[in-house]
């Protein structure tokens, strides 16, 4: 029994002693780790904040300050692969020198990181500019791209750097008081898509480091904002009211107008869009992104600053050709001095409805400029008629468009990684945003219609009105001769009276008189036969009537006649005028004087 206590003893022995020793050692650390460091580290942004990010960028520097000139041109950022973060840090000892060991930082940004130590090349993430006790003593350890952080590293020199360091680095004694010593992180880009307000860097440690304002070096503290604002790229598109001189002097603004047989109402056939820069430096060539170009991909002219035109509705075979861009400011005397922006093409069809321009010569980044595209020739082309009423709208996005990060949660790159494609990894890249949100109009349909007035009809007292409408659409001329395009359609009657009501009726299967086809349709080539007093019945609007009638067709070339006979005998008592008036649309405006029933419509 004694033997069995004496055993238990020693092996309870041989477990504790492991276990003090473990104790031993945590103790002595936490001693260690206990006592105030002497050493303070912060960031700032030596170049100053980006002015500006664009609500919708997905690669937007940061701390890259204002666009400056490079070459001649204006750059932004001034320096290849982006901004500058700088770290700095002060041993505010001035007789012992400081041994923290290993240091973990992390720069947390609270937006998407979108590129990496690698990509794009030339360009990437990197440390620079090492200086002091920390030369060559820094590097990247993690870049974590969808938390917006990245982990470096304080030690051994790396031969990388993405090598995790084992020992951390000696801080000298800083003898005269107001010695510091730094790194400089270059190249980060971010997506700020559907951001507002500024983007703030903030500095946290692992490790024996304080973390706030460095006393030699006040500028570097724990958080420096490294963007100032993020705005939207372009202001709302419109259709150009007018057009600018130094634009073109033969366009005129407004939507372009063509009925429904294909014709310029008023000749006008043609449509301006205005897009106008909502900050300075949205519109950019290539060569003005990271210093003059290093690290966009693709390095060619369509890694600009991409503006995409789409517009919908178009009908089958219509015309809309002679497409051009100009670029222009408040400074510009002629059309195109600024950016020389090219079209991908010079037609719009319904196959083929977008139009993307690039910038390929550099423009100006301290003035907003204005993008006019015009499109000088709408017409009918080898669409059917009649054309529909709906019109033809356009939105606008910036480009080109891709997403922040691929599937991986790493950013978009090329290559043979599974994050590829042209989109994905191109600088600029932006989040495909249709402006305005409702499409605007740049070429209306006019409701296809003649509108008619009979001056004076009457039905009562021995008296009817009858009512002749002709569609003479189909005419011995044919369009290519400057005839009719054949069109059918309804006949729409707004009645009245001299007593101050009012009808409307509108054929349609059943209606009264003769000539009408199924639905109420008058065919082209048709006459439309009926008596007022039937119309009356139809609409039941009683059974007397005085007053006047307007008369819409939808369709164009018609021509009509109204006389007010004898019930008893048939015979004429009066013809009444029945006058053909110009056509009343919000794209033309109506005529102050009634012109007669002559063919000329």
């Amino acid at each position: 029994m004694i033997q069995k206590l004496k055993g238990e003893n020693r092996m309870i022995k041989r477990l504790l002693m492991p276990i003090l020793l473990v104790g031993i050692i945590f103790a002595m650390t936490s001693v260690a780790f206990g006592q105030a460091s002497t050493v303070t580290c912060g960031i700032s942004a030596p170049l100053a904040s980006t002015p500006r990010a664009t609500s919708t960028g997905h690669t937007e520097p940061i701390a890259a300050g204002p666009p400056a000139l490079v070459g001649g041109i204006y750059v932004s950022p001034p320096t290849p692969g982006g901004g500058d973060i700088r770290v700095t840090c002060q041993n505010t000892s001035t007789t012992a020198a400081a041994t923290p060991g290993v240091v973990v930082l992390t720069i947390s940004l609270g937006v998407p990181i979108t590129d990496s130590t690698a990509f794009p090349a030339g360009a990437p993430i990197r440390i620079a500019a090492t200086s002091g006790d920390l030369a060559g003593n820094v590097g990247i350890s993690a870049v974590n791209n969808s938390a917006g952080t990245i982990v470096i590293g304080l030690g051994t020199p790396t031969t990388t750097q993405t090598v995790n360091p084992t020992t951390g680095p000696t801080f000298s004694a800083n003898a005269a008081g107001n010695t510091t010593t730094s790194f400089d992180l270059l190249g980060v880009l971010v997506s700020v898509n559907g951001k507002t307000g500024a983007v703030i860097a903030s500095l946290s440690a692992s490790g024996g480091v304080n973390i706030g304002t460095v006393p030699a070096n006040t500028a570097a503290g724990a958080t420096v904002q490294v963007i100032d604002a993020i705005v939207p790229g372009i202001v709302d598109p419109s259709v150009a009211a007018s057009i600018p001189a130094n634009v073109s002097t033969t366009l005129t603004g407004g939507a372009a107008v063509l009925n429904s047989a294909g014709s310029a109402v008023g000749g006008k056939n043609n449509f301006t869009i205005k897009i106008t820069e909502n900050s300075v430096d949205a519109f950019r060539a290539a060569t003005q992104f990271n210093g003059g170009g290093a690290g966009v991909f693709p390095t060619s002219a369509s890694s600009s600053t991409q503006v995409v035109v789409s517009l919908n509705n178009i009908p089958p075979g219509l015309n809309i050709s002679g497409c051009t861009a100009a670029l222009t400011n408040a400074n510009s005397s002629t059309a195109q001095s600024l950016g020389s922006p090219v079209l991908s093409q010079g037609n719009l069809t319904t196959a083929a409805p977008t139009l993307t321009v690039v910038f390929t010569a550099a423009t100006d980044l301290t003035i907003a400029d204005t993008l006019w595209i015009s499109c000088s020739n709408v017409s009918l082309g080898s669409a059917t008629t009649p054309l529909p009423s709906t019109p033809i709208t356009a939105q606008v996005t910036l480009a080109p468009t891709g997403t922040p990060l691929c599937s991986l949660g790493v950013a978009s790159t090329t290559g043979t990684s599974a994050c590829t494609g042209l989109t994905n990894g191109n600088i600029p890249r932006y989040q495909s945003l249709l402006q305005p949100s409702t499409p605007i109009a740049v070429v209306v349909f006019p409701p296809s219609q003649t509108t008619m007035l009979v001056t004076f009809a009457s039905v009562g007292a021995g008296y009817n009105t009858g009512i002749a409408v002709a569609n003479t659409s189909t005419d011995p001329f044919t369009p290519a001769n400057g005839g009719a395009a054949p069109i059918n359609g309804t006949i729409t009657f707004y009645m009245y009276k001299i007593d101050g009501t009012s009808k409307v009726y509108t054929t349609t299967t059943g209606s009264p008189g003769q000539g009408l086809s199924t639905g109420g349709v008058l065919n082209s080539g048709s006459t439309y036969l009926v008596n007022l007093s039937d119309l009356l019945t139809a609409s039941a609007y009683g059974t007397t009537f005085n007053g006047y009638i307007f008369i819409t067709t939808n369709f164009t070339n018609a021509h009509g006649a109204a006389t007010v006979y004898l019930t008893s005998t048939g015979d004429a008592a009066l013809s009444s005028p029945t006058l053909i008036l110009p056509a009343v649309s919000t794209a033309v405006p109506r005529a102050t004087v009634d012109i007669g029933a002559g063919l000329g419509q």
